[in-house]
């Protein structure tokens, strides 16, 4: 992971609001997420959970269904944890393999987002 400067960061915001998210927002009839916030004591929490094999964590970009009370349709994450593949430099989650999703009882389930903005923007 490399850190990148805000202004590189905020171009990259700006860049995918105005392409990827007025596509889906177009296509789908949705105010689509452009962010997603998590409380640090859950995500700190989740990471100390993780085993003692695993390398790391994947984020994997979902949608909620129809009925969810807060965010409906919109863009989400699920963060798993990951544990070395059989290739150099892979790593493996529950959601890609269910050899791993076995392992998910050991701390390798996964984590969503809390609050979608939108809707949730000021909170």
């Amino acid at each position: 992971m490399e850190p990148i400067d805000l202004k590189t960061a905020r171009e990259m915001v700006e860049r995918y609001k105005s392409t990827r998210k007025t596509i889906i927002d177009d296509h789908h009839g949705v105010n689509d997420t452009e962010s997603t916030w998590i409380p640090l004591d859950k995500l700190k929490e989740f990471i100390s959970n993780l085993p003692s094999d695993a390398t790391g964590v994947r984020l994997h970009f979902g949608v909620h269904d129809a009925d969810h009370g807060n965010a409906p349709h919109q863009t989400s994450v699920a963060i798993v944890g990951t544990v070395a593949g059989k290739g150099v430099d892979q790593h493996v989650d529950a959601i890609q393999s269910d050899d791993v999703a076995n392992l998910a009882v050991s701390g390798l389930a996964a984590l969503r987002s809390t609050r979608e903005c939108p809707p949730m923007c000021q909170s």
